[in-house]
């Protein structure tokens, strides 16, 4: 299988960032094919409304990095998303990031992807791990990728209180599982 990673925090041992490469790792480890983005190091732009995609059937007309992701989601079969919650919501890159998927619709709302994309998530705070708060907007968040025809398979909520070995070995057998 081919995987296409997503991870959005800017700090290298982040709570998000470790249970997502425990995930990768042992999907590697199984012998499947993982491309990671960085969000935060991503050159990435705002979506800026223009419409072009839609209208003309293309892809997103900005020349970034999303151009990269978008060609490793031609061939995924699995999609990895990671990001913390900062204050309440997702933090800034992956928010940008959901927002250039606009592009994956045609003029009458099809997805241009191929359905069935399976997409895990994994999301971390500070709060407890199910912190009633926070469910609508991961909700939202993931969404969106629903919306264009990916099936959500699994997501790991990782809390200020959580047992993050746990949490990675639960990564860990997700992979497996692939």
């Amino acid at each position: 299988m081919k995987i296409t990673a997503v991870l959005g925090s800017s700090r290298a041992g982040s709570v998000s960032k470790k249970i997502a490469q425990a995930f990768l790792q042992a999907a590697e480890d199984a012998g499947h094919e993982v491309t990671v983005f960085d969000a935060e190091a991503m050159h990435l732009k705002g979506c800026t409304g223009c419409k072009s995609c839609r209208q003309n059937g293309t892809l997103c007309v900005i020349q970034d990095d999303m151009q990269k992701y978008y060609r490793s989601l031609e061939t995924a079969d699995v999609l990895l998303l990671s990001a913390p919650n900062y204050y309440g919501n997702i933090c800034r890159p992956m928010i940008t990031f959901m927002n250039r998927h606009y592009c994956l619709k045609d003029q009458e709302g099809r997805s241009k992807i191929k359905e069935g994309i399976r997409l895990f998530a994994v999301f971390a705070q500070g709060a407890p791990e199910n912190y009633p708060k926070y469910k609508d907007t991961y909700n939202w968040y993931l969404n969106v990728f629903e919306k264009l025809g990916f099936q959500k398979e699994a997501v790991i909520n990782a809390g200020g209180n959580s047992d993050v070995a746990s949490l990675c070995r639960q990564a860990q057998a997700l992979a497996n599982s692939l």
